[in-house]
């Protein structure tokens, strides 16, 4: 079985050759034209696909989804501005409560100091 596959290989690639007239042996033309016909066909292809996409980004349901892309983003933007705004708000309220709780204390806080002097004595 593998005597057959080998010589089945070697015939394969004898029967794609031909043999040039300095002696040496190429492969035939039929698959380099292929190759160039395909590589045609992809670049037409290419080219059809980038018009198809051109027409589609000019067209008007894409530009009012990209309007509307933009404004959204502009509602976001000033959504998060008030947001920010109530909460600066919010912070320097607190912070001057706590200002506040911090005055009172220094000047209702009284220190009374009491002094005890006790005396032993042994016997």
């Amino acid at each position: 079985m593998k005597r057959f596959i080998t010589f089945a290989i070697v015939l394969l690639a004898l029967g794609c050759m031909q043999k040039q007239p300095d002696g040496t042996y190429r492969v035939t033309n039929d698959t380099s034209d292929a190759a160039k016909k395909a590589h045609e066909n992809a670049a037409k292809s290419g080219d059809q696909i980038r018009k198809a996409t051109d027409d589609l980004g000019k067209s008007d349901a894409v530009q009012k989804m990209k309007n509307g892309s933009v404004e959204l983003g502009r509602g976001v933007k000033e959504g998060l501005g008030q947001v920010a705004q109530k909460a600066g708000e919010g912070l320097q309220k607190v912070g001057k409560k706590a200002e506040d709780d911090v005055k009172k204390t220094e000047t209702t806080q009284t220190v009374t100091t009491q002094t005890v002097t006790t005396q032993t004595t042994r016997h």
